[in-house]
C-alpha cells in the first residue's frame, strides 16, 4: 500500500507542503481524519489523506498539522505501530494515556482569540466540530479547506456497481425496514430523516456493493421523508432493474452530489444523528434539528430469526476453512513459510467456501515479537519468516451471502517459552469466562468486561483495546450499538437477544509476543423467573483452540469443563465436513482434557 499511497516522494516531503499552504493562507492548524464524507471505519484510497501526509496506516487516528509542528492522536492498538511509521515531525499523542490531552484538549488549549482551524467539512464528523464549538472560549474562526490537490497521482474513488441482497439470507423486505423508521419518525415528530452512515443505507434498502474493501457496501446517502424517500448514489453504480425495484417501493434515486442541494430544502424537522453525518450534511441544513442516533444501528444489531440460522451456517463453513487451516499449519514445516503465505494459505481455505465472497477486514498475521502490534500488517517486503518457537497470532474473517464472521485464533509453532504459554493461558480463561457468562436484561458491556479481563487483571496485566465490538450481517465487521469495554464507548447500549458481539481479550508484551482469542457470540434467551430475565451467549465460531499452548496448571477444574464443552461442539460439528485425517487429528485435538476427562 505505502507505494500506492506515496509514490517516490514520501509523507515527509508533501507535510511540508502542507504547512506551507497553512502558512499561506494563515491558518493556525488542519485537521484531517482517517474519515470518508461516510465517516466510514475503513475508506477507499482515494480518501487516505492522513495516511498520505503522515506515514501511518492504522485504521484509526486524528492528524493536526500547524504551520510548523504536527500531532498524530490514536488509540492502544496503534501504538506500536505509529511509533514505527510516523515521519520526522509528527509528535505521537498516545490517546487515553497519562498526561496526553485528547485532541479536543490540546485545541481548546492552543487556539485562541483570531486564529483559524480548518478542515474539510465533508469528512470531519459533525459532533466533533460541535462539541468544540461548546468547548472553545477563543473566538475562532472555522474554515472549509481541502488538501486534496497536494496529493500528485491520487487515487480515483470507486464506484462498483450495486446489487440487490436477497431476502433469503436476510428476511426483511425494504418495504418494512422503511416502515419501521417512519414509524420512529413518526413517535419523535420528525418529518425527514437524513443518513449518511454507510451500513445503514445498506440495511435499509437491503443494498450491496462493493465500494469499500471488506466491507459491501455502496457509497450513497438517503433522505428519508414521510410518504417518500431518495437514495443518493453514482448514476454508474446502479442498473435499469434496481432503479425499478426501488421505484416501486416510492424511492427514487439521484446522483450523490445533489444530497446537499435536496437536504437545504427540506423543511420541518430534520431527524439527523451528528455521530454519523459529516459537518456539510449538517450545516447544509435549514430545517428544525432533531438529533437522535439513527434509528436503524439498533434495528440492525438484533439478528431476526434468518439471519441468526444463516450467520450459524456461515460460521460452520468459516469454521471448516480456519479448521482445515489449523491441520495445515500443524502438519507443515513453517521453516520457509512466512506471515504473507500463510496468510494466503488461509484465504484460499476460505475461497474453498460457497458463497464466500472477500475478507471482512484485512487479516492481521503476526508471528513472535510482531504480535505485540494489536493491528499488525505484514506487507509482501517487511514481513517475518515463520520458525518454531513462537507464537503466530491470526485474526481474520469472512464476508459470505450468510453473514459476516471474525475470529482470531493464536497458534504454538513449535515448543514455546513458558511466559508464552502463561500469557496464552491467562488469555483464554478470560476468554472462556465472557463466553460462558450469564447476566440479567439490561446489562450493557461494561457490566461484563470484567469477566474477561479479571484473570489478567490478577498477575499484574490488560490490554489496551476493547474486549468486544458488535457485527453486521453482510456488513461491517465493526457494529454498533452494543460493545463490550472497561468505559462506555458510544451508545453502550444493553445486550439483547439476537445480537452478535465478539470475545477477544489479549495480552500484548512489546519486543517479545502477543496472543488474542476470539469468537463470535449469539445473545440468546436463558431463563425467565421470579428474579428478572437472563441471557447467555451461544457461540458462533467454530475453531479448537490450540491446545499446545495452555499451560495446564494455569486451569481451572471449571475453565476445562468449559474448553472441554466448546470442543465437543466444534468436532461433533466439523467432523462432516472433515476427510480421514482431518478427522482423526481433530477427535484428538478436542479431545476431553483434565484429570477428570
Amino acid at each position: 500500500m505505502a507505494g500506492k499511497i506515496y509514490g517516490i516522494l514520501g509523507p515527509v516531503i508533501y507535510m511540508k507542503d502542507l504547512q506551507n499552504r497553512l502558512k499561506d493562507k494563515n491558518i493556525t492548524y488542519y485537521i484531517i481524519p482517517t474519515d470518508d464524507d461516510h465517516l466510514s471505519e475503513e475508506v477507499g484510497d482515494w480518501y487516505r489523506l492522513r495516511e498520505f501526509f503522515s506515514g501511518f496506516t492504522g485504521s484509526a487516528g486524528t492528524l493536526l498539522a500547524g504551520q510548523d509542528e504536527a500531532y498524530l492522536w490514536t488509540d492502544g492498538r496503534y501504538f506500536i505501530q505509529a511509533a514505527r511509521q510516523l515521519k520526522d515531525g509528527i509528535t505521537l499523542m498516545k490517546m487515553n494515556m497519562p498526561g496526553v490531552p485528547d485532541i479536543m484538549t490540546f485545541l481548546t488549549g492552543h487556539l485562541k482569540d483570531g486564529d483559524t482551524l480548518a478542515f474539510d467539512y465533508t469528512t470531519m464528523r459533525a459532533s466533533f466540530v460541535m462539541d468544540l464549538e461548546d468547548e472553545l472560549d477563543a473566538d475562532v474562526t472555522f474554515r472549509n479547506l481541502t488538501v486534496g490537490d497536494l496529493w500528485t497521482n491520487r487515487p480515483a474513488k470507486r464506484h462498483d456497481p450495486a446489487w440487490l441482497y436477497d431476502i433469503a439470507y436476510h428476511g426483511e423486505s425494504t418495504k418494512s425496514k422503511l416502515q419501521r423508521v417512519r414509524q420512529y419518525m413518526e413517535d419523535n415528530d420528525c418529518d425527514h430523516h437524513v443518513i449518511g452512515a454507510l451500513d445503514d443505507i445498506a440495511w435499509i434498502f437491503n443494498l450491496r456493493g462493493n465500494d469499500i474493501d471488506y466491507s459491501p457496501v455502496v457509497c450513497a446517502f438517503a433522505i428519508i421523508n414521510k410518504d417518500d424517500a431518495c437514495l443518493y448514489i453514482d448514476p454508474a453504480s446502479v442498473s435499469d432493474e434496481i432503479r425499478d425495484h426501488f421505484t416501486s417501493l416510492g424511492v427514487s434515486v439521484k446522483d450523490e452530489e445533489l444530497i446537499y442541494e435536496d437536504v437545504r430544502a427540506l423543511r420541518g424537522s430534520v431527524l439527523i444523528d451528528p455521530d454519523n453525518v459529516n459537518y456539510a450534511l449538517l450545516e447544509a441544513v435549514s430545517g428544525d434539528l432533531a438529533f437522535g442516533v439513527n434509528p436503524s444501528q439498533a434495528f440492525k444489531a438484533v439478528k431476526n430469526d434468518v439471519e441468526m440460522t444463516n450467520a450459524r451456517l456461515a460460521h460452520v463453513k468459516d469454521g471448516v476453512a480456519v479448521t482445515k487451516f489449523m491441520h495445515w499449519l500443524k502438519h507443515t514445516d513453517v521453516e520457509g513459510e512466512t506471515e504473507i503465505t500463510v496468510a494466503d494459505k488461509l484465504e484460499d481455505f476460505r475461497k474453498e467456501q460457497e458463497h464466500y465472497l472477500e475478507p471482512s477486514f484485512s487479516t492481521i498475521c503476526a508471528y513472535g515479537d510482531n504480535g505485540a502490534i494489536i493491528h499488525y500488517h505484514a506487507e509482501p517486503d517487511a514481513c517475518a519468516d515463520l520458525h518454531e518457537g513462537h507464537l503466530l497470532m491470526i485474526d481474520s474473517g469472512g464476508q459470505y451471502y450468510e453473514g459476516t464472521t471474525d475470529i482470531t485464533r493464536t497458534f504454538a509453532l513449535g515448543d514455546v517459552t513458558a511466559d508464552e504459554k502463561r500469557a496464552f493461558t491467562l488469555v483464554l480463561k478470560g476468554f472462556l469466562n465472557l463466553m460462558d457468562a450469564r447476566f440479567t436484561k439490561g446489562c450493557t458491556g461494561v457490566n461484563l468486561d470484567t469477566m474477561a479481563r479479571e484473570a489478567l487483571w490478577r498477575e499484574g496485566f490488560d490490554f489496551r483495546h476493547g474486549t468486544g465490538h458488535g457485527v453486521g450481517h453482510l456488513l461491517n465487521c465493526h457494529e454498533g450499538p452494543q460493545n463490550i469495554s472497561t468505559a462506555p464507548r458510544g451508545s453502550n447500549a444493553p445486550l439483547e437477544p439476537g445480537m452478535i458481539t465478539s470475545d477477544e481479550p489479549g495480552l500484548y508484551v512489546e519486543n517479545h509476543y502477543g496472543v488474542r482469542h476470539e469468537n463470535l457470540l449469539l445473545c440468546v434467551p436463558f431463563a425467565d423467573n421470579d428474579f428478572g430475565t437472563f441471557y447467555a451467549f451461544e457461540p458462533l465460531t467454530m475453531v479448537p483452540i490450540d491446545i499446545d499452548g495452555i499451560d495446564m496448571t494455569l486451569m481451572s477444574a471449571e475453565d476445562l469443563t468449559r474448553l472441554n464443552a466448546y470442543h465437543k461442539t466444534v468436532c461433533d460439528t466439523l467432523l462432516p465436513y472433515m476427510n480421514e485425517e482431518e478427522a482423526a487429528w481433530l477427535k484428538h485435538i478436542t479431545r476431553p482434557l483434565g484429570e477428570n476427562a
